[in-house]
């Protein structure tokens, strides 16, 4: 099967996958996923009408993964507070420069930040918790957490819908080239992910040996 029907079959099935590893704290890029099932449904539809119908549905489908995700994490914050944020903050580099970087920004916008949050790598992760850790009630965070889902997702959605004809013949082009063409593009991004988990804990432990003899 060509890899633009693959995807025009089974894209609201990826970009749920896609969308809610991402949102557990995943390394999956979910942008370029949004993009090439964007550009599939734009070319597979016979009209603007059809076209708005199924990148709704798309999007709804993105925006009820990344809910569901971050309703696990909210929840961690309101029960476990600092201990969530803690675990969360430590995935990244500085886990004292995490906590009190997203509680600035979470004193100055409070739980509006989470309409932009997932534009800024790492913020939505940590940002989600917080909200639960604050006490944000729950319909208030739903309600600021699913547009700021919506509104990330309809980027990458729109770029592709937008670029539908070009993206189209990248995928025809790797369709093309055959399985060993995608097996090389599949190894290359999991190669991708594993250099940069790794080369993130290799970070994140010399940051902490550095805080230890700080002390």
């Amino acid at each position: 099967m060509p890899l633009n029907e693959w995807i025009a079959q089974y894209g609201a099935l990826v970009v749920f996958l896609n969308v809610l590893g991402a949102s557990l704290g995943m390394p999956i890029p979910v942008i370029p996923t949004l993009i090439a099932v964007g550009a599939s449904y734009a070319v597979g539809a016979t009209g603007a009408e059809q076209i708005a119908l199924r990148l709704l549905f798309i999007l709804s489908v993105a925006v009820l993964a990344g809910a569901l995700a971050d309703l696990l994490w909210f929840r961690g914050g309101r029960r476990y507070g600092a201990r969530t944020l803690g675990a969360v903050c430590s995935l990244t580099l500085s886990r004292d420069a995490c906590v009190s970087k997203t509680e600035k920004f979470f004193g100055l916008w409070g739980v509006r930040l989470l309409i932009v949050a997932r534009f800024i790598p790492g913020l939505s992760l940590v940002a989600v918790p917080l909200c639960g850790a604050m006490a944000v009630p729950l319909r208030t965070f739903l309600w600021y957490d699913s547009a700021g889902l919506a509104l990330w997702a309809a980027c990458g959605l729109m770029l592709g819908a937008c670029f539908a004809t070009k993206i189209q013949m990248l995928l025809h082009a790797l369709s093309a080239a055959g399985a060993q063409a995608l097996a090389v593009a599949a190894a290359i991004l999991l190669l991708s992910m594993i250099y940069r988990y790794a080369r993130h804990t290799h970070l994140a432990k010399v940051a902490r040996q550095a805080r230890q003899e700080q002390r």
